[in-house]
């Protein structure tokens, strides 16, 4: 793995399974069919007004050409936001096969490849807690704690990282639990 230093033991690494984060994204999914059927009704209608396949009309009158390219325009990002939802369950399995979940001597490390590799990296000496979920056949979701920071009020709100779907969930927790440092 070319993000170790040459002092680093790899102890874990698994790539998560993409269908723990399908209920959610199905979710999405389906809002966006609600979202995209109300946005792609808006957008429709003033594209076919734009190219005069249908009037558009405003007062029992036809509209005038200002209000049908408002229309377009202002229902351009609810077309957007409606295509991003329907994706979700599309895109949302593409990043897991894309995902390494890793556990070294010193770090703990996400790393999510595509044009650009993104790599997020934790020191053992911040963990501070776990949560594990247990699911089916081993695999479950680790939850990990690596700080605190302050909330708009002020309140104290924990910094976590989540492994989604990875296998062998208790190994992973039992190894992060031997060689973290325990941040108090």
């Amino acid at each position: 793995m070319a993000e170790l230093s040459s002092t680093e033991r790899l102890l874990y690494a698994a790539t998560p399974d993409w269908r723990f984060n399908l209920p959610g994204n199905i979710g999405i999914f389906l809002f966006g069919l609600f979202w995209s059927s109300i946005a792609f009704t808006f957008f429709g209608i003033s594209a076919a007004s734009l190219l005069g396949l249908h009037p558009m009309m405003s007062d029992g009158a036809p509209s005038g050409l200002g209000l049908q390219i408002f229309i377009f325009l202002f229902s351009l990002p609810f077309v957007g936001i409606g295509l991003v939802c329907l994706a979700a369950p599309f895109t949302g399995a593409a990043t897991s096969r894309r995902t390494v979940h890793a556990l070294t001597d010193q770090r703990v490390l996400n790393l999510i490849a595509g044009k650009a590799t993104k790599v997020e990296s934790f020191n053992l000496a911040t963990i501070n807690f776990i949560k594990r979920w247990d699911g089916r056949d081993g695999k479950g979701t680790l939850t990990i704690g690596y700080g605190v920071e302050k909330d708009s009020d002020g309140d104290p709100r924990p910094l976590t990282t989540a492994w989604p779907g990875i296998p062998d969930v208790k190994r992973a927790e039992a190894l992060i639990r031997e060689h973290a440092k325990w941040a108090r």
